[in-house]
């Protein structure tokens, strides 16, 4: 991750990190994100790695972090001009990322009917009769 972060942008490479614990993030990964939204975050050691790693946060916004309520968060970095305190919308959109039951899809995908389906798909055409 460090390598793709500190290379990756000549590329064109864009990455968006979301981490629960950033106390547990390499430093050099964590001081490659321009943009920083910082929800609560109540364990020292988490605190303290964000606090490194965010510049242009102040000492007496930082001390907010623990106090966040639901959906606030803290937007940092060259998204904004200058460090805000925002309250996140709920989504408009429904969650649309469930998973698929590999074990169903497997069986289906081998299931009698398709395996015909397929092979009738693939066939190659017959070769035409010399009369």
């Amino acid at each position: 991750m460090k390598q793709v972060l500190s290379e990756g942008r000549k590329f064109g490479v864009g990455v968006g990190l979301i981490s629960q614990r950033p106390g547990k993030l390499d430093s050099d990964v964590l001081s490659q994100c321009n943009t920083q939204f910082l929800l609560r975050i109540v364990n020292p050691v988490d605190q303290a790695r964000v606090a490194e790693s965010v510049e242009s946060i102040g000492r007496d916004l930082l001390k907010e972090l623990p106090a966040l309520n639901k959906g606030q968060a803290i937007i940092s970095g060259v998204a904004v001009n200058t460090p805000v305190i925002c309250q996140i919308r709920k989504r408009f959109t429904p969650h649309g990322g469930e998973g698929t039951r590999a074990s169903e899809t497997w069986q289906e995908f081998f299931s009698d009917e398709q395996v015909q389906d397929r092979n009738r798909n693939t066939a190659l055409p017959r070769a035409r009769r010399r009369e």
